[in-house]
């Protein structure tokens, strides 16, 4: 309970802070235009779970290629 409180106290500031870098990428030119900060957020929070060493880099690696090219045949 008391993890969550935090978790819902910290999320509009978390998410505040991770739209600026994703707009100043937007603006010149490196990331897709219309990218929403808590979509990216989310999609990273796998690897605060990842493991570490190769195996972790290994299924980190597995991961981010299923989110970029989906599912895909």
């Amino acid at each position: 309970m008391a993890a969550q409180k935090v978790i819902s106290d910290t999320y509009a500031p978390v998410t505040g802070a991770a739209a600026r870098p994703l707009k100043a990428c937007e603006r010149d030119g490196s990331v897709r235009p219309g990218l929403d900060a808590a979509d990216v957020l989310l999609l990273m929070g796998f690897l605060w779970r990842v493991g570490p060493g190769g195996e972790g880099l290994a299924r980190a690696r597995r991961i981010m290629e299923l989110a970029v090219d989906g599912f895909r045949p």
